[in-house]
């Protein structure tokens, strides 16, 4: 398209601006805020003033798609194609187009225009050309050519070599012209390009001069900094990696401006909450006082290692306190037939006896507990109705807390059975009950919140703790359930009480999490667990002399304590049974290959030096398919033993009733018999 007219024109004679001619043109093509359109418009305002003519006008000597790209100025007195409406008979002029292709250089072509044909020549009538001088500039790179016209209306010019030359040089500049807009549109849409990709980065990206002050930022940066696009300070004054808001890290731009680069992982306060920021600063190779500041936020990253770090915390506890819990019951095991034989020989004081089996048996829970810490399945089912257990801690709280702290209780309906025995549940809310006191020390409430609900179809029940106390940080909720970890004063705590809730808890198959407003503000913990079917417990047998009788049944007796072995076999011998004991695997394999008569049954313990209980069964089971075999332990779970089951193998976790093992024997024998 071209534009109106321009009312000032130099006077003539012709080339009066010669000398600034391709001087204004290289400024326009260097004037980066002119559109194409505009550039050429100015392209033929200056060819027209410069040389006088009536008329100017540029357009691709190369057709695209079959149409012209025309732009056009004139005097008002001779109007151009533009001014008129009329479409631009451009190809009737191809002819002359490829005659000064062929030239190479400008040609004046003069009234009657012999060069064209028939159309041609009228329509430059029409237009009252008289004379008309072109030229097609060479193209710049793999750019178009373009023609370059001026109509001469009122008279035919003086023309010669100076005029021809600088023609030519303006037509090569036009070209130019035009090629450098194509560029600038180019590194205009790159530009677009790398700024969208560079605002759509996670990382936050700046560019940073040798004092830290930002030149330019992205927008995850602006985020993360909370800072204006420009102009900001990077941290240099409080010596942090990336502003005042951060805390405890080296600033890796001041290690950067010595050592050409830094990195910092620090803590930053944001309105979401804590985040880890890593920091890294690099010098610009070959720009010595430009950064490129990164910041990356390794928050996920970080809770996702912690949580490994936990885990691994939590195994190398449980590897402790499952090598404990197996000592521990061992020794319990030998005090069972020990309190069975005090009890069948009614000597003594029979309430001491009692109080020492009550005593042996809670102790043998505890072991259980420390089982579960250390992630070892005993294979005990406990299961317990959920509401009388919360009834019962409730009462023992009231008895047992300090008269300022009130203890209140919640329960919406009945509750239904968990999948944690009573003693399980009494250490889990009992533990979380003792944080919240010694978070009270002036008093306050203490709330049990109890309901049952659905999710994904499934019961499940929701126990929420709560208190009114001195609350927690975030970065201590997010460490609260790590073995070890406490924030009461030295001796003031063991940091074992929420990790044991921890796995108790997950090992039903729940969860647990802890939530704060802050200091001052208190805190909660969530308890959640899936309903189970009440479990129909079956009444186990005191340590009385049961009427059960195994006369005459041949027993292998392998355990390698001695306190353990000789108590068990003379309880199973009390029984009529006749027993051979043998302290090791080795042991037993040649008392078992040696003997005349055939034993009937083996009770083996796991733990075994050298060859293990388990693997001895299997090779005496595959010589006696009709062996009666049970294996004891009071360490490794159930899960190593199921291939034993096919052998009908039965299992016994220490420390169990002889009488137990009695009654398993006894019935074991009679259903070979049938």
């Amino acid at each position: 398209m071209g534009s109106a007219p321009e009312s000032a024109r130099l006077e003539h004679p012709p080339l009066g601006r010669a000398d600034t001619l391709i001087r204004e043109a290289l400024a326009v093509g260097a004037d980066a805020s002119l559109q194409l359109p505009e550039r050429l418009r100015r392209m033929a305002l200056l060819a027209r003033d410069t040389f006088a003519a009536e008329r100017a006008w540029i357009a691709t000597a190369e057709p695209a798609e079959g149409e012209h790209s025309l732009t056009e100025v004139w005097d008002p007195e001779f109007p151009g194609v533009i001014q008129t409406g009329e479409s631009v008979p451009l190809g009737a002029l191809q002819p002359q187009i490829e005659k000064l292709k062929q030239e190479g250089r400008p040609i004046l072509f003069v009234d009657p225009f012999p060069e064209l044909g028939v159309e041609g020549r009228e329509f430059l009538r029409r237009y009252k050309v008289k004379a008309c001088a072109q030229v097609v500039s060479k193209p710049v790179a793999k750019g178009t050519p373009w023609v370059v016209g001026l109509d001469y209306c009122r008279a035919v010019p003086a023309w010669g070599e100076p005029e021809t030359s600088l023609l030519e040089e303006f037509g090569n500049a036009t070209a130019l012209v035009v090629e450098s807009a194509r560029l600038l549109q180019e590194a205009e849409q790159a530009r677009r390009e790398l700024e969208l990709v560079f605002n759509t980065q996670r990382e936050g990206v700046a560019m940073l001069d040798r004092e830290g002050r930002v030149l330019r930022s992205n927008d995850s940066y602006q985020a993360l900094r909370r800072v204006t696009p420009s102009g900001t300070r990077c941290g240099v004054e409080t010596g942090c990696p990336v502003g005042s808001d951060l805390r405890g890290t080296e600033c890796a731009f001041e290690a950067a401006r010595s050592a050409h680069e830094g990195h910092a992982i620090a803590l930053v306060e944001s309105p979401h909450g804590a985040r880890w920021i890593q920091c890294t600063v690099r010098e610009v190779v070959g720009y010595p006082n430009q950064f490129i500041h990164v910041l990356r936020d390794i928050t996920e990253e970080r809770l996702l290692s912690e949580r490994a770090a936990q885990q691994a915390r939590l195994d190398s506890l449980g590897t402790l306190a499952g090598g404990v819990a197996h000592e521990f019951n061992n020794i319990l095991m030998g005090m069972v037939p020990a309190l069975e034989r005090l009890r069948r020989a009614e000597s003594g004081d029979p309430l001491a006896v009692d109080l020492l089996a009550s005593a042996v048996e809670r102790a043998g829970r505890l072991s259980r507990r420390m089982l579960a810490l250390s992630h070892q399945h005993t294979g005990f089912v406990g299961r317990a109705e959920l509401g009388p257990c919360l009834h019962d801690i409730v009462d023992v709280l009231r008895s047992s807390l300090p008269k300022n702290i009130l203890v209140e209780l919640k329960v919406e309906g009945r509750l239904g059975w968990v999948g944690l025995d009573a003693t399980a549940l009494h250490s889990v809310f009992l533990n979380l009950a003792t944080n919240a006191r010694d978070a009270m020390p002036e008093g306050g409430v203490l709330c049990f919140d109890a309901r049952a609900y659905e999710s994904a179809g499934a019961p499940w029940v929701v126990v929420t703790v709560s208190d009114t106390g001195v609350g927690i940080t975030e970065t201590e909720i997010r460490r609260i359930f790590d073995p070890f970890f406490t924030t009461k004063p030295l001796a003031g705590g063991t940091g074992l009480g929420l990790p044991l809730v921890h796995r108790l808890v997950t090992e039903a198959q729940g969860t647990v999490a802890a939530v704060s407003e802050g200091p001052g503000k208190g805190a909660a913990v969530t308890v959640r667990l899936p309903i189970v079917k009440d479990l129909q417990h079956v009444v186990r047998t005191d340590a009385t002399p049961p009427d059960i009788r195994i006369e005459g049944m041949r027993v292998l007796m392998v355990d390698d304590e001695a306190l353990i072995r000789d108590g068990v076999a003379f309880l199973l011998r009390e029984s009529g049974a006749e027993v051979v004991a043998c302290g090791s695997a080795e042991e037993a394999m040649a008392e078992f290959a040696a003997s005349e008569t055939p034993f009937d049954a083996v009770v083996a313990d796991f733990g075994l030096p050298g060859e293990n209980g388990r693997a001895m069964l299997l090779r005496m089971l595959s010589d006696r398919p009709d062996l009666i075999a049970v294996l004891a332990s009071g360490y490794t779970g159930t899960e190593q033993f199921a291939d034993l089951r096919t052998f009908g193998v039965a299992f016994f976790q220490k420390p169990y009733h002889v009488a137990d093992l009695v009654r398993t024997l006894a019935t074991s024998r009679s259903s070979r018999k049938t």
